[in-house]
């Protein structure tokens, strides 16, 4: 038994060995340096190793089997060592590009012919893999007799980013491509590399032949978003200059897919910006701009591309609807505010804009950006019943007594209203919850309201009815009485509100202050008056009141 053991043991110890061995050599080791035009390539598998130094313009001939021509004073060196064993050639071009031969096997010097030569064209096509040497001229070979997918079949071949990039710059250079042949070759580019920098030079520098037509224009755009690299997606779509045609809706959904599809809300917002500056867009184009925008999960970088549109169309009922959900999608009250201030104070708006834009007011949730963007509309039509309607129902919204009472006031100071208009005003006022506030709205109210039109009188006496403090709605009462515009179908109703006090002291005030106008000798308010003392509980207040009526 202990035998069995021991054999158990060293064979799992075996499998352990092999396993480790086979993992430590599997990872393929590559470097590249180029310096003053001079360049070398190490590779290693764990049991090949490659170092390649190479000068010039090198062409191989049309088997891949040797070296054709090398650029005056270029050369190309290369060793191969496997398991211990090394050999090596170096080919060197003179002044006048003839070539010289030396072949090694390990630190011997060995006749070229014929080892040497049967050697090279044995791991020359590997080596043409490693460096991409005469990239060109092979892409142009292959083309012509395999077309593009024996291209294609020779680039998948090749695991290095760099010279993949050389094949695809040639054919893409050098190749008159039709419409499915560029759509295969976009997608290459995004399949076969995993370098975005790489990926994304090649796509920066073939854009326009890639934005030729529309076809070519959405298989573009769908490899690009294949990219991994935010900056490098990012990069490409800003350097574009060729317009782009986005009345083609699949064009159009393809572009700002691509701009979706990103992590990077700062390079969506930049890439947004650059479209809408940079390009012609239809109106479902800048809809669906608004839509991307609306996607951003950050809410600076929506404020930012919302406050940047220099083209924007706010009257178009399509792209206004699509403005104003993306200012609904932005859950900051700050950047939805000054978005909203951002608009008012740079567009003429139209009604429906404007009611629009009262019903975003009115779902922030912050008193103060809404305080603030109400305030900084400057003109409004009231007299319209939709802009009226939402303009009162959103400061109605408020929780904030302070705030909607600095609206109302700013109401008053800077739009003209009608009957329509001063009687939603008053609903709004009466529904104050700080009797500060409502006195201090209805305080101001009273300089500017057209006494004359009894329609707005009774609104004023159905908001101070609203009053829960005596002192406040005495003193508003006494206000009402002291303006040069107090009439008598103002008394009237002002002795039924003060009826409503139920402070002795507060309501004798009134009546006697009331006592001091010509109104009190018509005989029907007098008798009203009368009415109204009467329902002072305190006799030295009733006496007060009626003696002043006397006297």
């Amino acid at each position: 038994m202990k035998t069995s053991f021991h054999k158990s043991l060293n064979r799992i110890l075996l499998l352990s060995f092999v396993f480790l061995f086979n993992t430590s050599f599997s990872q393929n080791y590559c470097y590249q340096t180029t310096i003053n035009g001079k360049c070398q390539y190490k590779y290693s598998d764990g049991f090949t190793n490659y170092d390649i130094n190479v000068k010039g313009d090198i062409k191989v001939n049309n088997d891949d089997t040797d070296i054709k021509s090398i650029s005056a004073g270029g050369y190309l060196k290369f060793s191969k060592k496997t398991f211990g064993n090394k050999r090596s050639i170096t080919i060197e071009s003179n002044s006048q590009g003839k070539l010289t031969y030396e072949y090694y096997e390990g630190r011997s010097k060995t006749p070229y012919e014929p080892e040497g030569r049967k050697w090279l064209a044995e791991v020359l096509l590997e080596i043409i893999h490693m460096t991409g040497i005469d990239a060109e001229g092979r892409t142009k070979r292959i083309y012509s007799k395999k077309g593009l997918d024996g291209v294609l079949e020779e680039i998948n071949i090749i695991s290095s980013n760099s010279v993949m990039a050389l094949y695809f710059d040639a054919l893409l250079k050098n190749t008159s491509l039709n419409t499915n042949e560029l759509l295969a070759v976009s997608s290459s580019i995004s399949k076969e590399m995993s370098s975005n920098t790489e990926r994304g030079r090649l796509f920066r520098d073939h854009c326009d032949l890639f934005l030729k037509d529309n076809t070519t224009a959405v298989g573009y755009f769908n490899s690009i978003s294949k990219l991994s690299s935010n900056t490098e997606r990012g990069s490409i779509l800003t350097d574009i200059s060729t317009k782009i045609d986005f009345n083609d809706p699949q064009v159009t959904e393809a572009y700002f897919a691509c701009i979706d599809k990103m992590s990077s809300n700062t390079e969506r917002g930049r890439i947004l910006r650059y479209a809408e500056r940079t390009q012609e867009l239809s109106t479902q184009a800048y809809t669906r701009l608004l839509t991307s925008t609306k996607k951003l999960s950050s809410n600076t970088e929506m404020g930012s591309v919302m406050r940047s549109l220099d083209n924007l169309e706010i009257n178009n009922p399509t792209v206004s609807t699509a403005y104003f959900n993306a200012i609904d999608g932005i859950s900051s009250n700050t950047e939805a505010g000054s978005t909203m201030r951002h608009l008012i104070k740079n567009y003429e708006l139209n009604e429906d804009n404007y009611v629009r834009l009262l019903g975003s007011t009115k779902k922030l949730t912050s008193n103060t950006e809404m305080g603030s963007v109400l305030r900084s509309i400057k003109e409004l039509d009231l007299e319209s019943e939709k802009i009226n309607e939402a303009y009162f129902l959103a400061i109605n919204s408020f929780s904030s007594n302070t705030e909607a009472g600095s609206v109302l006031r700013y109401t008053l100071r800077n739009h003209e209203m009608n009957t329509n208009s001063w009687a939603q005003f008053f609903s709004v006022t009466g529904r104050l919850t700080s009797n500060t506030e409502m006195g201090s709205v209805l305080s101001y109210t009273i300089d500017v309201m057209p006494f004359d039109d009894d329609a707005v009188v009774d609104g004023f006496f159905l908001a101070t009815s609203k009053f829960s403090s005596n002192t406040e709605h005495g003193r508003i009462l006494r206000t009402l009485i002291s303006n040069p515009a107090f009439n008598k179908y103002t008394a009237f109703k002002l002795l039924e509100s003060a009826r409503k006090i139920s402070s002795n002291t507060e309501k004798g005030s009134v009546l006697v202050k009331l006592a001091d106008t010509e109104f009190v000798k018509d005989p029907a308010i007098k008798k009203l008056y009368m009415n109204t003392a009467n329902t002072i509980t305190s006799d030295s207040e009733y006496r007060r009141v009626v003696d002043k009526l006397i006297n």
